[in-house]
Formats: C-alpha cells, sequence, structure tokens
C-alpha cells in the first residue's frame, strides 16, 4: 500500500512533471515495490481511458484574446470608477423607504387590531370556559378562526 504523497509522485511521474532526479527516484521505486507497480498501472489505464473518451472541443477565441477580452473589461471599470453613479441616489431612496415602510407596517397592524372580532373573521368563544391556573388574577380571551381552523387563547397574569 503507497501513501498519498507517493501517489502523487506516482500521478506526476506519469504526466511527465518530474524533475530527472525525482523521475529517477520514481523509477526505482516502481522496480522494487509491487503496490507502487500496480498502482502506477491502474494511473496509466485510467489515464489512456480519459485520454481516449474526451470530446475535443474548440474555443471560438484564442486564448490570448479571451483573458484580453477579460483585462479591458477591468481596465474599463477601474476607468469608470468602482461606485456606481446612481449609489448616492438608491442610498437616499433608501432612508426614506425603510421609515416609509415601517409607518405602513403600524397602520396595518393598527387598523387590524382595532377592528372588531367579528370583522376580523373571529368568533369569541362562548362563555363559562375555565383555564385552572394556580395565579389568584388572571383573565384570559379566547378567539376562533373559522377561516384558519385555529384558536388563539390569551392569557394576561397582570390585569389593570
Amino acid at each position: 500500500m503507497t501513501d498519498q504523497a507517493t501517489a502523487l509522485k506516482l500521478q506526476a511521474y506519469l504526466d511527465g512533471e518530474l524533475s530527472s532526479t525525482d523521475a529517477k527516484a520514481v523509477a526505482e521505486l516502481l522496480d522494487r515495490d509491487a503496490g507502487a507497480q500496480a498502482l502506477f498501472q491502474e494511473l496509466s489505464r485510467t489515464k489512456s481511458l480519459f485520454a481516449g473518451n474526451e470530446p475535443n472541443l474548440k474555443v471560438p477565441e484564442s486564448r490570448e484574446f479571451y483573458w484580453s477580452k477579460i483585462a479591458r473589461e477591468i481596465q474599463r471599470q477601474d476607468a469608470a470608477g468602482a461606485v456606481p453613479a446612481n449609489k448616492g441616489a438608491t442610498f437616499v431612496r433608501l432612508r426614506w423607504l425603510a421609515p416609509a415602510g415601517v409607518l405602513a407596517l403600524l397602520i396595518v397592524t393598527l387598523t387590524l387590531t382595532l377592528r372588531s372580532p367579528s370583522q376580523r373573521g373571529w368568533v369569541a368563544l362562548a362563555e363559562g370556559h375555565e383555564i385552572e391556573t394556580p395565579l389568584e388574577e388572571t383573565s384570559s380571551f379566547t378567539f376562533r378562526s373559522e377561516s384558519a381552523g385555529m384558536t388563539v387563547v390569551w392569557v394576561d397574569t397582570h390585569p389593570n
């Protein structure tokens, strides 16, 4: 069994990426180690399978032209400035939009809260429902929404 460093050296040897001294050391390793030989043969078969079945795609542009387009776009953006021209206008709009949104949310909340239960689609349950509690002074309100199919019970432990 070979370790990962040895496996990487075998792969580099197969790809022809080693210096002559490292290549000589790996060749000697292959002569004396059966595990390294088996791994090298497996890597060779895998490389040949990939090479035989890899699609040959051509890019319509040369490598230099492709990278020069990227460099030109970076230079164009640097020349135009990193911050877009309307960045300040967007900030001013957001500065006014946040309080307006909070105000709208407050109005909607108050409108829904101040309506009577029948306007909200809630039906108060009949009196006489009891809640057992160890606290002496509590009050509760119960609402039922037929459309949502749920009951809400508000227990107030600090009555006025």
